[in-house]
């Protein structure tokens, strides 16, 4: 998520009480995996894309184990 400023090693602040909408950052778990991804409609279609161009962009099928668990609200960076 390094175009989202979302590091390795950052902490990231997650609100499960907000509804997600189409561009935020969302914390979600597909087929048993967490994952940190945009959440995108593209031609009437859910997508998950990365903000980091070596990730694939995951488009969510009706047989897709599919929850979004809360949105990225804050990040906050590791000192390096």
């Amino acid at each position: 998520m390094v175009d989202a400023n979302i590091y390795n090693g950052d902490i990231i602040i997650v609100d499960r009480s907000l509804n997600a909408k189409n561009g935020d950052i969302v914390v979600a778990m597909l087929n048993g995996e967490f994952l940190i991804k945009k959440l995108v409609l593209i031609k009437n279609k859910l997508c998950l894309i990365p903000k980091n161009s070596k990730y694939p962009v995951f488009e969510i099928s009706k047989e897709a184990s599919f929850d979004i668990w809360g949105v990225v609200t804050y990040s906050i960076h590791k000192q390096r």
